[in-house]
């Protein structure tokens, strides 16, 4: 009697750790999948969602055709579950992807000299020409649409894929790039080469007004500005021009640190998340710019360059001459990934010092100036220059 009571108590046993361990499931189940239970959908992290990928991979692995590259197809699963977000400005970075955009923000990187975007045309626009670059010395110019990487077409693909192709050129060799320029397309020749990112230019003008280009606001951007605007002092400018026409943005870092050289105390730009945490950029006020101060800008004038402008503008310390700014008022932040290749997300909105969010609208100007297409007179350069000598007479126009 006492073996079958053993027995029974065993079984008793066996059969009680069975229905916990099937609750415990269940429970499980419920929680990683409740979305889906409630509302009829599932997050991509759920157990429906994983087993349709693996469906996917079975079906691929078993049936495909063709050779099969499991890294090839994990990066392309990865951008495109970023994609689904409907966000131009978030992106995945393979690794190779990623340590070639590290290197460009820091002032060096492998290519041929420009910076791309989508225009709102969705089409693959050159936002900006690094000076004296292959792509420089070959002609091409900000506004030049990019049809063909090669022989391949490019118009359909994302920036991240045309980036892509360019990226894995090696150094030394020639890239062919098919551009559109108005409604005539030409063709050139283009070598890869390691690429020192000079960002700012600067020379004196007439009547001693400095005039300093910045093409983007990389790692090196505020020291390249510091000689530049050193330079001008010492050879005795009494008023500048900032050029940021056609500068597509950069680091938020180099915006800031660039804008600490003129600016007074104060808050440069604040930014919130979507839990309306406020985080703030300062400047001491040390070394505010005591001449007349001139920034042009122009509709490709983006993100970093309208945080620019528009702290100049909030503090009055210059006037903002051009066309309506690009409008991309919204911040990123990346992050490595730790199986290799990195994340870019939009995270928060910028707003300028007197709390004014230019997403969608951009910055105006304080006098507005077009630049008709093909003029041989840059007329906005020249309103500038009317702006600041008006300045230095007194006189407001």
């Amino acid at each position: 009697m006492r073996d079958n009571k053993k027995s029974n108590d065993g079984l008793k046993g066996f059969i009680l750790g069975i229905l916990t361990t099937l609750i415990v499931l269940g429970a499980l189940f419920l929680v990683q999948n409740r979305g889906y239970l409630i509302h009829g959908n599932m997050t991509p992290t759920q157990a429906g969602a994983r087993k349709k990928i693996a469906d996917i991979y079975y079906s691929i692995d078993k049936s495909y055709l063709g050779k099969i590259d499991d890294d090839t197809l994990t990066d392309y699963m990865c951008a495109g579950l970023v994609q689904g977000l409907g966000d131009k400005y978030s992106t995945y970075y393979t690794q190779e992807q990623y340590e070639k955009i590290m290197q460009s923000a820091g002032g060096h990187y492998s290519g041929v000299g420009v910076a791309i975007s989508k225009n709102n045309n969705k089409e693959i626009q050159i936002e900006s020409v690094f000076e004296n670059t292959p792509a420089f010395k070959a002609g091409i110019k900000p506004g030049d649409i990019l049809l063909r990487v090669n022989d391949e077409d490019v118009t359909k693909l994302s920036v991240t894929e045309v980036v892509s192709r360019i990226s894995k050129i090696k150094e030394g060799d020639v890239v062919s790039l098919t551009l559109k320029r108005d409604s005539a397309s030409y063709q050139t020749d283009v070598t890869v080469e390691e690429v020192e990112a000079v960002s700012v230019s600067g020379k004196m003008l007439p009547d001693n007004t400095g005039y300093i280009r910045i093409s983007e606001f990389t790692g090196v951007t505020s020291d390249q500005f510091k000689s530049a605007y050193k330079k001008l002092n010492e050879a005795g400018m009494t008023s500048l021009v900032i050029d940021l026409r056609s500068n597509p943005g950069g680091l938020v870092t180099g915006v800031c640190d660039t804008l600490r050289q003129i600016l007074p105390k104060g808050v440069i730009v604040y930014t919130e998340d979507k839990y309306k945490n406020r985080e703030e950029q300062k400047c001491d006020g040390k070394n505010p710019i005591d001449i007349p101060l001139a920034v042009l800008v122009n509709k490709s004038s983006a993100s970093a360059s309208e945080i620019f402008a528009g702290a100049v503008k909030d503090y009055g310390i210059g006037t903002v001459v051009g066309t309506v700014t690009y409008g991309k008022g919204v911040v990123q932040d990346t992050y490595q990934l730790k199986e290799g290749g990195a994340l870019k997300l939009t995270v928060s909105h910028y707003f300028t010092p007197k709390g004014n969010n230019i997403n969608g609208k951009g910055i105006s100007p304080d006098v507005s100036v077009d630049l008709p297409e093909n003029s041989s007179e840059d007329v906005q350069l020249d309103k500038a220059l009317e702006v600041l000598k008006g300045s230095e007479e007194g006189i407001i126009r």
